[in-house]
């Protein structure tokens, strides 16, 4: 009976790992190369955002940024109703800024204005924000990014 049962959890666990590991491979190819430039990076990002995909939202941003905004809430939301920001939309993408260490007060960025569209996001009513900043980090898996909003 006990082996019965431990052969049970070692397949679970087989499973559940063997998914995660599936999810994770199919994130990694909808990634950009560690060479793409940040703009690149930014396109990739907005295009996850707008179509909800978390997994590449998440991978593309470090641990510590853009988690104010987090499009996609830091995890799939249980419903399109919950309470996180949605990008709807986005244009006008701008021109890269570039900020020295000394001018962030960390590590350089790359800082690209872009309008959007959202809902649900603290603060804002429902609608364009133009202007709104994305800033990247440069990190050994390319651009990340790092923060985000005005100013």
């Amino acid at each position: 009976m006990l082996v019965g049962v431990l052969a049970a959890v070692l397949a679970a666990a087989g499973a559940v790992t063997a998914v995660s590991m599936t999810h994770a491979h199919a994130v990694a190819t909808r990634l950009p190369p560690a060479s793409a430039s940040s703009e690149q990076v930014l396109r990739v990002y907005l295009r996850a955002a707008k179509a909800h995909d978390c997994g590449v939202t998440e991978a593309l941003t470090t641990k510590n940024g853009g988690r104010d905004t987090a499009w996609c809430g830091g995890r799939s939301p249980a419903s399109w109703f919950d309470d996180h920001p949605d990008l709807l939309g986005y244009r006008n993408i701008g021109t890269v800024s570039r900020l020295s260490a000394k001018e962030t007060g960390r590590s350089p960025e790359e800082c690209i204005p872009v309008d959007v569209t959202e809902t649900n996001m603290s603060g804002a009513e429902p609608g364009a924000l133009p202007g709104w900043q994305f800033c990247f980090v440069h990190t050994p898996a390319g651009w990340r990014l790092t923060d985000e909003g005005y100013g």
